[in-house]
């Protein structure tokens, strides 16, 4: 694969606030502009890694905090300062499409699990 290089030109205060925001959330420069401009295009990036949702309440703000942890260790911070209201409303709306979605796949049991297509071929 070749690749092309992307640049820009900032005022120095405006390049300073981006440095200090990728540091703040521990990626190069780089990796944010290629992930805005991927963003942008509309383009994902296949999700190669693996780690589980953690949800921390701050009893002083009567706020929430999303953080994904990763397998490898790392904690990324996905929102912050989130209303109880918005986690409540959040938690309709995930049970809403959870149980649209069993009802799709035929889901009856609480522990059953999907199961590809291609297993249940040829099956009877």
């Amino acid at each position: 694969m070749e690749y092309r290089t992307v640049s820009t030109k900032l005022p120095s205060n405006e390049f300073t606030l981006y440095r200090t925001h990728c540091e703040k959330k521990g990626v190069t420069p780089a990796y944010l502009i290629r992930k805005l401009i991927l963003k942008e295009m509309r383009i994902t990036v296949p999700h190669t890694v693996a780690g589980r949702n953690i949800i921390e309440y701050n009893r002083n703000k009567d706020s929430f905090t999303w953080f994904v942890e990763l397998d490898t260790g790392k904690t990324v911070e996905v929102l912050s300062n989130v209303s109880p209201t918005f986690i409540e409303n959040l938690l309709d709306i995930l049970k809403l499409g959870l149980g649209e979605r069993n009802t799709f796949i035929h889901k009856r049991n609480k522990d059953s699990v999907s199961i590809p297509t291609n297993i249940m071929r040829n099956k009877k």
